[in-house]
C-alpha cells in the first residue's frame, strides 16, 4: 500500500492462484484496489483427469503410469525428503530418468535439478512440496501424489502444474488409511 502511495499512477496487478473470498478481499483492502477489475476463474480444468488409487503395490502402479507416459514429464509428490530420494533411486534403478528434489538439497543442486526438468533433460521429478513454486512448465502430463497432501488447497495447486498447455494430463493420488492417520 505504501508503494502505491509513493508511486501514484504506476500500474499494479495482484495475482493469486487459490485465494479464498476473504483473502481476495484482504488483498483488495491492503493494496487499496477497490476500483480495480477482478478476474476470477474456476478451478475446473477439463483437460485434467483425477484418479484416486489404493496404495497397494503403489510403486508397481507408479512404474506402470510412467511407462505408459515414456519420455513425458511427470512430478511425483512425496511426504518426506527421505521418500523422495528413495523413490527417485528406485525409479532410476528401473530405467526411469528421475531426480529427487527437496528443501534439504543444496541450493545449486535444487536449481540444476529444476533447470534440467524444465529443459526436458530429466523427465521425472520426485519431490516434496518444496518443488513447483514458480514452475511454469506447460507439458507436465502426470502429477502423482504418492502420499496424501497436507491440504486441499495444496493439492489443487500441485495438480495444477499438470497440462498447462491445455492437453490431456493425469493427476493420480495414492491413498491408504494409514496416510490419513499420520
Amino acid at each position: 500500500k505504501s508503494l502505491r502511495q509513493a508511486f501514484h499512477g504506476v500500474p499494479v496487478i495482484a495475482l493469486t492462484a487459490t485465494a479464498t473470498t476473504q483473502v481476495r478481499e484482504d488483498i483488495v483492502e491492503q493494496l487499496d484496489l477497490h476500483d480495480a477489475n477482478r478476474f476470477i476463474s474456476g478451478f475446473n480444468r477439463p483437460n485434467l483427469t483425477y484418479t484416486v488409487r489404493p496404495k497397494r503395490n503403489a510403486f508397481d502402479q507408479l512404474l506402470d503410469l510412467l511407462h505408459r507416459r515414456e519420455k513425458q514429464s511427470a512430478i511425483i509428490y512425496c511426504f518426506s525428503r527421505k521418500d523422495t530420494e528413495n523413490i527417485a533411486a528406485q525409479l532410476v534403478d528401473n530405467g526411469i530418468n528421475a531426480m529427487a528434489y527437496h528443501a534439504g538439497l543444496e541450493r545449486d543442486i535444487r536449481r540444476i535439478t529444476q533447470d534440467r526438468f524444465i529443459r526436458d533433460e530429466v523427465t521425472v521429478i520426485v519431490a516434496t512440496i518444496a518443488f513447483g513454486m514458480g514452475i511454469d512448465k506447460p507439458n507436465v502430463r502426470l502429477v502423482v501424489h504418492y502420499s496424501l497432501p497436507k491440504t486441499l488447497d495444496g493439492y489443487y495447486q500441485e495438480t495444477g502444474r499438470a497440462g498447462r498447455d491445455g492437453l490431456p494430463s493425469d493427476c493420480v493420488l495414492f491413498f491408504s488409511l494409514g496416510d490419513k492417520m499420520n
